[in-house]
C-alpha cells in the first residue's frame, strides 16, 4: 500500500545518515522508486493506493496489479514521506533530484483534482462521484506537503500561497469549535484497507461509505503539521 512508506522510512533516513554515513539513501530511493514504477496513474498522474506483484489478488486490476481506487490520505502520507525524506539528502546525492523530480509531478497532478474551495475530495480524481466528500486529513497533509516542499526549496514558492488558501479553507469546511471551547476536527475518513476477511474490494463506493470520524488522532496530526509548517 502507498501509505506504507510512511512507516520508518524518515527515521531509516535519520539513522543512516547519523550512524551510517548515508549508506542507506539509495535503498530508501529505490521504494520509492517502486512506488513511482507501478501505483502511478498513467491518465491523472496519482497513485493508487495499492499494488499487487503477482495481479492475483481479488481487488487487482489483472493488467497493471493496481487497486481501484486513488485516496487521498494514502497520497497524503506518501507526500509526507518523501518531503521529510529529502531533509536526508545532500544536494550532491545523485537521488536527491529524482525524489524532488517525484515530489514536483505528484504536486501538479494534485492540482488539477483540487476543488475550487482548495481542498480535496476523498477519492481525489472522482469529484463528482456520488457521495464523495471533501476529506480532511489528506487535504492537511497535501497543505503539509505543499507547504515543507516550498519553504525547503523542494517546490516552487508559490505552492506556500496555494497551500495558505487552502489552509483557510480547511478552517471553515472542517474545524467547529463547541460550546466548551475546545476545537474540533470534523468528517474524517475512516481506517480503510483492502482484502482480508470479510473482503473488502477497495472499490470507489468502499472508501465512500465508510462511517466518518470526528477528531480523527490522523486528522488532528495532520492538522497541527500543516499548520505549524505554514508558521515558518
Amino acid at each position: 500500500m502507498v501509505r506504507w512508506i510512511i512507516y520508518g522510512r524518515t527515521f531509516y533516513a535519520q539513522y543512516t545518515v547519523e550512524l551510517e554515513k548515508g549508506k542507506g539513501l539509495d535503498d530508501i530511493a529505490k521504494q520509492f522508486e517502486l512506488v513511482q514504477n507501478h501505483f502511478i496513474d498513467k491518465k491523472t498522474g496519482l497513485l493508487y493506493h495499492a499494488w499487487d506483484e503477482s495481479k492475483q489478488i481479488g481487488w487487482a486490476n489483472p493488467e497493471t496489479g493496481t487497486s481501484p481506487t486513488i485516496w487521498s490520505r494514502g497520497m497524503g502520507w506518501y507526500m509526507m514521506a518523501l518531503v521529510d525524506v529529502l531533509d536526508y539528502y545532500p544536494k550532491n546525492h545523485p537521488k536527491q533530484k529524482v525524489l524532488e523530480g517525484y515530489l514536483n509531478q505528484l504536486a501538479k497532478a494534485l492540482l488539477v483534482y483540487k476543488d475550487k474551495s482548495g481542498l480535496w475530495f476523498q477519492v481525489t480524481d472522482k469529484p463528482a462521484l456520488k457521495d464523495n466528500y471533501l476529506e480532511p486529513s489528506g487535504s492537511a497533509m497535501f497543505i503539509y506537503a505543499f507547504t515543507k516542499g516550498a519553504n525547503k526549496g523542494y517546490l516552487p514558492s508559490e505552492y506556500k500561497k496555494i497551500a495558505e488558501k487552502s489552509f483557510d479553507e480547511f478552517i471553515k469546511e472542517f474545524v467547529r469549535i463547541d460550546e466548551k471551547g475546545e476545537l474540533n476536527i470534523i468528517n474524517v475518513s475512516p481506517n480503510v484497507g483492502l482484502g482480508g476477511n470479510p473482503f473488502r474490494d477497495g472499490s470507489n463506493e468502499y472508501y465512500i461509505n465508510g462511517k466518518k470520524k470526528d477528531n480523527s488522532s490522523i486528522g488532528l496530526t495532520a492538522f497541527m503539521l500543516s499548520a505549524l509548517e505554514l508558521d515558518k
